[in-house]
């Protein structure tokens, strides 16, 4: 099968005042029935909350949630007692579980926070709410794969409940990164954060995605320095 590419300018759209929001999926107030997720990946949101604001405590049950923070910070607290603020660069993981409720705000009052929110179907019912968060700024991530989370917790990684993947890569402008194969029953969604990128011969640029449902290995050619996120979900 051939890959689906998304463009960014089909992502759902939300504004809310305090809250700017892209949809890569059905979320929300705005629906697609072709978008409803790509395999266990439900929801890439691209949120820019204003100073000062944020979600209010609101419910979730078995759900993977992992934010991934871009520009300032997010302070999240929850009913398990856990606390804490996710700086640029930092990783947010929280497992509903049985069920769980959060709260999310911007601390600061005079600058936007940038984030992605990713949701991900878990493998099982249930269970006790997880939390967890990790520095990713120490990393280095040019022109190499880097796993932020992972069912096992590989190359330290945070652990989820979920045979998954996330992984991200910054790309030098020229260079080429491969995209392996998947394992049995995966598929591949690459989603361009920043830059332009060439693969299978085409070119995405920021906030385009390509949908890979096949079992062959791609190149990936940085057309000017990009950021990347892959996922590799059970579909």
């Amino acid at each position: 099968m051939l890959p689906t590419i998304h463009r960014a300018t089909q992502r759902g759209i939300a504004e809310h005042g305090w809250l700017h929001s892209r949809f890569s999926f059905s979320f929300a107030e705005y629906y697609h029935p072709e978008r409803m997720g790509f395999g266990a990946l439900r929801v890439i949101n691209d949120d820019i909350i204003e100073a000062g604001k944020g979600f209010p405590m609101h419910p979730h049950k078995e759900m993977e949630i992992i934010s991934v923070v871009t520009k300032g910070s997010l302070e999240h607290s929850d009913s398990q007692g856990n606390h804490g603020v996710i700086n640029e660069g930092e990783i947010q993981y929280m497992s509903a579980g049985s069920g769980v409720r959060h709260s999310e705000y911007n601390p600061s009052q005079s600058e936007t926070t940038e984030l992605f929110q990713i949701w991900i179907h878990p493998n099982q019912k249930g269970g006790e709410p997880l939390y967890d968060q990790r520095d990713f700024n120490t990393i280095e991530q040019t022109n190499h794969w880097v796993v932020l989370a992972s069912g096992d917790a590989r190359e330290h990684s945070i652990k989820m409940r979920q045979d998954a993947l996330i992984s991200t890569t910054k790309l030098k402008s020229g260079v080429t990164i491969e995209l392996s194969t998947p394992s049995d029953g995966k598929g591949r969604l690459l989603f361009v954060v920043d830059g332009s990128i060439e693969i299978a011969g085409n070119e995405l640029n920021k906030r385009d995605e390509i949908q890979i449902t096949d079992k062959k290995s791609y190149t990936i050619k940085a057309l000017a320095d990009a950021h990347l996120m892959l996922f590799e979900v059970p579909l």
